[in-house]
């Protein structure tokens, strides 16, 4: 089973190859949000504060980062499938390693070493699928890969929240081996190995710019609004990457086997569909990263019932995701993808009116109504810039799409952080002026609630001075309330910043791009 074979062979799509690697995905997903639950009770058990505890995640977020840009490499030189078993090994290991940790420092070493595979498996298992299926097929076969990619990270929650109450903290590590090592049993049997070229060098200056360019952006957006955004370090990394990205570009056009082909940045069709890719995943995310700071900061549910808000949204475009592949079989992403976007633009703005008294049922139903236009047109999009290069290119496609929607996320969530921050206190500045205490509502209101707080026992003089307290939380909690409303809206403009670009992606388009690269691929 370990004989090289040309890629795109099938005339059907193998199910249980792609089950394998769809369940490697899913893991790897998974890990990137099931943790953040746990993150209050692994503080008590360390003894650490919540800023330390954040590196459990960044370190994560900075290694997947790192990585990807190397499995272009890695596939080319070692194969497909050798490279998947092997990341499959490390993030197994990795996450044998966070349940057993025993201090903050151990897990943060662990979570790199989980981070190493996971990041490898996203890219890798994306460029199997494209291995596996031919290409009338394709749609459908990366829609079923994209089931691991939206459910991942949204059963994430939710399932760490289940094994945190029933069971403890390590199982959401221990969770991962038995579906780890099963999926590593299984690939040499179901695997078959992709071409491997041994004359290929490693480009160790460009892994190590493009290393540094990531790492410094990537923790200047997690880190900003903490260190804040005009402070020297931010301003510091931000110049970093700027400055190794140019080195990058520069190296990568002047030699022979660069680590990232540039040439897919001249396909205008990738570059379209990365862009409009990455807007749809700000916008996604930052809804993710939104909701339970509304459900559970200002209507005071817990992490697992917000969990089960976020349920149903995530199935349904989990379940459009197929959907969609096979309409992208057919029809191309142009007409889907535009129906999806104009379908979450709406859905989105749908969302300004979201209020503190907004039932539970009816936030479900708002999300459930907006997952419709991401389950139609995140995989046709994305998969417009796999189907606009010709096979050669595909592992350095899968590559760039993977590291430019790492970014993409981690840029959704710093934007939305930022902007709910900003529009708090701007909000809260507003009512507080609107507020006149002398005014008979005021007056009436302040003695309505000494009155209410005096049966419960409190002394009159206390008891003003917890009503303008009182006061003053639900000056908070609208201002928070208003934030949120003013991030929906950023939203909205991200998508309809997206739709010019999906504009591009219609199937004359997408086969005319591939057929000019195969040309100057040839010359």
């Amino acid at each position: 089973m370990t004989s090289s074979i040309p890629l795109n062979e099938q005339t059907k799509i193998p199910v249980l190859p792609l089950t394998i690697v769809v369940i490697g995905a899913f893991m790897a997903f998974l890990d990137s949000s099931i943790v953040n639950v746990a993150l209050p009770h692994m503080m008590s058990v360390f003894g650490v504060s919540s800023s330390d505890m954040q590196w459990i995640l960044i370190a994560y977020m900075l290694t997947t980062g790192i990585v990807i840009p190397t499995s272009a490499f890695l596939c080319e030189r070692f194969g497909h499938r050798r490279i998947y078993i092997s990341s499959l090994l490390i993030f197994t290991v990795g996450s044998a390693l966070c349940g057993i940790s025993w201090s903050l420092n151990i897990m943060i070493a662990a979570r790199i070493i989980q981070a190493i595979g996971g990041g490898l498996i996203i890219p890798v298992s994306m460029a199997i699928v494209y291995s596996l299926a031919p290409r009338e097929k394709m749609g459908t076969a990366m829609g079923i890969w994209g089931l691991a990619a939206i459910m991942g990270p949204s059963v994430g929650p939710t399932l760490g929240g289940y094994l945190l109450d029933t069971l403890s903290w390590e199982w959401i590590f221990f969770v991962n081996l038995p579906i780890g090592l099963l999926a590593i049993l299984l690939c040499p049997f179901y695997l078959k190995e992709t071409t491997i070229n041994k004359e290929i060098k490693f480009d160790l200056l460009g892994t190590l710019l493009i290393a540094i360019a990531c790492f410094s952006l990537l923790l200047a957006l997690s880190k900003g609004t903490e260190w804040g955004w005009k402070s020297q370090s931010i301003i510091s990394l931000l110049i970093i990457c700027l400055f190794t990205l140019a080195a990058f570009v520069v190296w990568e056009s002047s030699i022979s086997n660069p680590l990232i082909d540039i040439r897919v940045f001249k396909n205008k069709v990738v570059i379209s569909s990365i862009l409009s890719m990455s807007l749809l995943t700000m916008a996604m995310l930052g809804v993710i990263f939104i909701v339970p700071l509304y459900s559970e900061n200002l209507l005071g549910y817990s992490p697992l019932k917000t969990g089960i808000i976020m349920m149903p949204m995530a199935m349904v475009s989990a379940f459009l995701m197929p959907v969609s592949g096979k309409i992208y079989d057919k029809y191309g992403a142009f007409c889907i993808g535009i129906i999806g976007v104009i379908i979450a633009i709406i859905t989105t703005y749908n969302l300004k009116n979201l209020s503190l008294n907004t039932s539970y049922s009816n936030l479900q139903i708002m999300l459930v109504v907006r997952s419709l236009g991401f389950g139609l047109a995140l995989m046709p999009i994305s998969n417009a810039a796999m189907g606009a290069v010709p096979k050669s290119l595909a592992s350095t496609a899968s590559a760039v799409v993977n590291t430019v929607r790492q970014i993409a996320s981690s840029l959704g969530i710093a934007i939305m952080n930022y902007v709910i921050m900003v529009k708090q206190a701007y909000h809260q500045n507003i009512l507080q002026d609107l507020i006149n205490y002398d005014s008979f509502p005021a007056c009436q209101m302040i003695k309505q609630l000494q009155s209410l707080l005096i049966s419960t026992g409190i002394d009159n003089t206390s008891s003003k001075t917890q009503a303008l307290s009182l006061i003053n939380v639900l000056i908070t909690r609208q201002g928070a309330m208003d934030s949120i409303i003013d991030s929906m809206m950023i939203l909205v403009v991200i998508l309809i910043i997206a739709m010019p670009f999906v504009f591009l992606l219609t199937p004359k388009q997408v086969k005319g791009a591939r057929l000019r690269q195969q040309k100057q691929i040839r010359q």
